[in-house]
């Protein structure tokens, strides 16, 4: 029996992120747009059976077709695993040989399709048959058939997901909004290698510290699985003027939170990591933001979350994670039981 050894497995190297989701809206989304076809001309899907895939037992290459060689980027390694039914941290702690062994058998018996994404030599998403790509650009194509190319976005783009948000007019009825103005917006997440739906939600932004807060749920958000053979843009399309439209309401139940009293904030907000299970960075960051802004209401328990959003120490998914859960407490202001719901 070959016993499983841990050792440094070769992997595609990362792509560098584009954009910042903590900046003031400046990109012009015609220029986005312009920027992923030009990623998208290294791009090219495949769907092939099992039967027609290897691994290479000495540097854990994809063999497609018995002689086309692919480097099997992190996550694209992992949904691979995933679909063999294979746990992933052994697959990595096999040496070469066994692990190739491992992979090949499960091919020959998975006996099934599977769609490969590549860029360049690499493959950098690994997904069932039943896939159906939703890009990036085609999304923003649609955007800006709505709102035009020169609609000033912010953005962050890595090679999980795109996160853009549009921001838009200042909502003029709010308490407080010339000494602090909040803006109405939306929210657009994508991914293209299977981490998440198509998610178009309802933004509000805070000119003030730049918080995005994401209504990502409920009747606030259209969501889309990447499956099905029904055409979506004109589902994508109206999703867009709707969440534009609940927007303003999210920005009026927002600046409401500024009355809900909360005696003890840093304590609320301790319950709060320990309710939504937030990992440490994530707590360390939202006791970083309050400090900068502290106060004795929900507004400002809710503030903290979304500022810790744009914190840079963290990755993507938690900024995202953050700026979601405050506005789920947002929507759950209402009822009074915005910590234990």
């Amino acid at each position: 029996m070959v016993e499983a050894v841990l050792e440094e497995r070769p992997v595609a190297a990362a792509r560098h992120i584009l954009g910042r989701l903590n900046v003031r809206p400046d990109p012009k989304l015609g220029e986005l747009r312009e920027r992923l076809a030009g990623l998208a001309r290294d791009q090219r899907d495949l769907v092939v059976s099992t039967r027609e895939l290897a691994m290479a037992p000495l540097d854990g290459a994809l063999m497609v077709g018995g002689n086309e060689r692919y480097a099997l980027r992190e996550h694209a390694f992992g949904q691979l695993a995933s679909k063999l039914g294979i746990p992933a941290p052994y697959l990595r702690k096999c040496d070469p040989d066994l692990r190739a062994r491992n992979v090949n058998r499960w091919l020959r018996e998975a006996d099934r399709d599977l769609m490969l994404r590549f860029e360049g030599g690499e493959v950098r998403g690994v997904l069932s048959g039943a896939y159906r790509p939703i890009n990036h650009q085609d999304i923003l194509g649609w955007l800006e058939s709505r709102l035009g190319e020169n609609t000033p976005v912010r953005y962050e783009l890595t090679e999980g997901y795109l996160d853009l948000q549009v921001v838009g007019p200042v909502e003029t009825g709010v308490p407080e909004v010339r000494r602090d103005p909040l803006h109405r917006g939306l929210h657009l997440r994508n991914s293209e290698v299977g981490l998440a739906r198509v998610n178009i939600s309802a933004l509000v932004f805070r000119t003030i510290c730049l918080n995005g807060l994401v209504m990502g749920a409920g009747r606030w958000a259209y969501t889309r699985r990447h499956v099905g053979k029904a055409e979506i843009a004109d589902q994508v399309r109206e999703a867009f003027d709707h969440a534009i439209e609940l927007s303003a309401q999210a920005v009026t139940v927002f600046a409401g939170t500024r009355g809900i009293r909360v005696s003890e904030p840093e304590k609320a907000l301790d319950r709060i990591v320990t309710r939504y299970e937030l990992a440490e960075d994530e707590g360390a960051a939202i006791g970083r933001a309050y400090k900068c802004e502290p106060g004795q209401s929900l507004f400002a328990v809710i503030n903290a979350l979304t500022r810790a959003g744009n914190d840079n120490a963290l990755p993507l998914e938690s900024r995202h994670k953050l700026q979601t859960l405050g506005g789920r407490l947002t929507d759950l202001s209402a009822t009074g039981r915005w910590i234990e719901s």
